[in-house]
Formats: structure tokens, C-alpha cells, sequence
């Protein structure tokens, strides 16, 4: 059977003098069923200190990496091209692999290219993979401002680079389409395209004017619970029987912090993802086990 592994985003959790912070934290996220910490790269130097701590508590590292334009600081770069983005995906996933990453999420590319452009990325990115002995590892998300940031273009790419592995974070999709992507025939085929790529979950739940909901059980984002809760199930049920089904499946409650958490939220969004995984983790053994039984 296919086995759930739940990663920690650190996202919006500050890591304190020489990691002193998370040093405190790791051990409690170990004491919660954590497999491991999903960490953005670019603001660390020290990456070999990042490995000893999580090496310490028994904790893996899934990094996060973005192939240029890191963590949106500043305007935004223009003319940027494939190659462009190639070279800096290269030189992010050679840091990456200091780190002896579990799994790699990257935000890839530039969401203003044609699909021609995107294709010319993707497919050289896999020859990167190759190359930096990283193949296999690599899931690109599904995030605005990226090649990835609607279905419609996700869809396109992934049918002429068919061996890329994604990561559904669909609470974007959610919000550029302004709509729950089960409203039609349409919006079904277009996740029925992408979801046998996805290796690796962002389980956050959105709404079609935010990307995070304050409250995923409250009744009034009954909808989107139902909704989100439906394309989990389609992603575990395909994982389980399809390409990756001999692989873990990995999964990260990414609740991030205002702007993404509201304002007088009544709970913290760090609380909030915490409940998440511990409700959505067995809910994804279910189905993988009922998926496994079943093929």
C-alpha cells in the first residue's frame, strides 16, 4: 500500500539566531507524526547547519527552490527567458542538493510565456534533473506567477512533457479561475489531465477570492472542503495506482501567514496547519489504502 508522508512547511516561522527557534520546534513537529520540514532555500546561507539540526531530531528536508525571482522580493525581473530560468534552476538545485533533499518544490518559470516558452523550459529542466543527479526528485507547483499558474497552460505543458512531476497546490487554480474547478466538464478534464502527474500536495484549502481559508471545517467553506477534498482524493486514488504508486506520497498543510492568513483570524494560521495535517493524514490513508485494495 501506498504509505502518506506529512511535511511542515516553516513558512512565516522565524528561524532565530543560529536556528535557535527551530532547534525548540523540531522536535514537537517530530512528536506529531512530521516525517520532515519543507524549507525555502533562498534566504539561508548556512544549508549544512539546516541538515545537522533536521539529522539531530530525525526529521527529512523537502526544499523549496524558485528558479529566479526568489521569494517575490522586489519588481519583478522582465525578459526573463527559459534559458534564463535554466540557468538559475541549475544553480538552485545544486544547493538544493546539499541539503540531501527528500523531495524538491520548485516554483518554475514565468507565468507571461507562451506554452512554446514553457515547453522549452520544462523539458530542459529535466535534462537538468539528469545532470545534477537530482532525477526523480523535482515536483513544479502549481503557483501564480509561474509557468504553472493556470490549469488551461498546466494542461497544454504537461501533454507535450508528459514525464514531469507536479505539485498540486490547487488553491491558486481556485483563485485565477475564480471558480471551484468542478463547475463543468471542462474543469474536470482539465484536472483529469494533470493529476496523474502530481507527486507531491500542498493541502491547503482556498476559496475562489483567496487562496487560504482561516477555517477549513468551518460550515461556511463547506463548498471548498468539498471541493478540495474531492481532488485529494482523485490525486491519492491516482498515485496509488498509477506511475508513482511503488513511491510514499507526501503531502504539506501550507498555511502561511498574513497577507495569505486574514487579519483577526480567530485561530493562527501555524495552528491551523497543524490541525490540517493531523485531520487530512489519516483521511489520505483511507483512500490509498481503499485505492490499493480496489486495483
Amino acid at each position: 500500500m501506498t504509505s502518506v508522508l506529512r511535511f511542515r512547511s516553516i513558512w512565516g516561522v522565524d528561524a532565530g539566531v543560529n536556528y535557535a527557534n527551530w532547534a525548540r520546534w523540531f522536535p514537537t513537529l517530530k512528536s506529531q507524526s512530521y516525517t520532515g520540514v519543507e524549507i525555502d532555500i533562498a534566504p539561508f546561507e548556512d544549508l549544512a547547519a539546516i541538515r545537522r539540526l533536521c539529522d539531530e531530531v530525525g526529521l527529512e528536508i523537502s526544499v523549496l527552490i524558485h528558479t529566479l525571482w526568489p521569494m517575490y522580493a522586489g519588481p519583478k525581473p522582465p525578459g526573463l527567458t527559459p534559458r534564463d530560468h535554466l540557468a538559475g534552476y541549475r544553480t538552485q538545485l545544486e544547493r538544493a542538493k546539499t541539503l540531501k533533499p527528500y523531495k524538491i518544490n520548485a516554483h518554475s518559470g514565468d507565468d507571461q510565456w507562451s506554452v512554446d516558452e514553457a515547453v522549452e523550459f520544462f523539458e530542459g529542466s529535466l535534462l537538468v534533473d539528469a545532470e545534477v543527479g537530482l532525477q526523480g526528485k523535482v515536483c513544479h507547483e502549481t503557483h501564480r506567477n509561474r509557468a504553472f499558474f493556470s490549469p488551461y497552460s498546466t494542461a497544454r505543458v504537461l501533454k507535450r512533457v508528459p514525464s514531469l512531476r507536479v505539485t498540486a497546490d490547487f488553491s491558486h487554480f481556485v483563485v485565477v479561475c475564480e471558480r471551484l474547478l468542478d463547475q463543468g466538464e471542462e474543469d474536470k478534464e482539465l484536472l483529469r489531465t494533470i493529476i496523474p502527474h502530481v507527486n507531491h500536495i500542498h493541502a491547503r484549502m482556498g476559496t475562489t477570492q483567496s487562496s487560504q481559508c482561516p477555517e477549513p471545517t468551518n460550515p461556511i467553506f463547506a463548498e471548498e472542503r468539498r471541493f478540495f477534498e474531492d481532488s485529494w482524493k482523485q490525486i491519492i486514488e491516482s498515485f496509488a495506482t498509477g506511475t508513482f504508486k511503488s513511491e510514499p506520497i507526501t503531502f504539506v498543510p501550507e498555511y502561511g501567514p498574513f497577507p495569505y492568513h486574514p487579519f483577526g483570524a480567530a485561530s493562527d494560521f501555524s495552528d491551523v496547519a497543524d490541525r490540517e495535517a493531523s485531520r487530512l493524514h489519516p483521511l489520505f490513508e483511507e483512500w490509498a489504502k481503499a485505492a490499493a485494495a480496489r486495483s
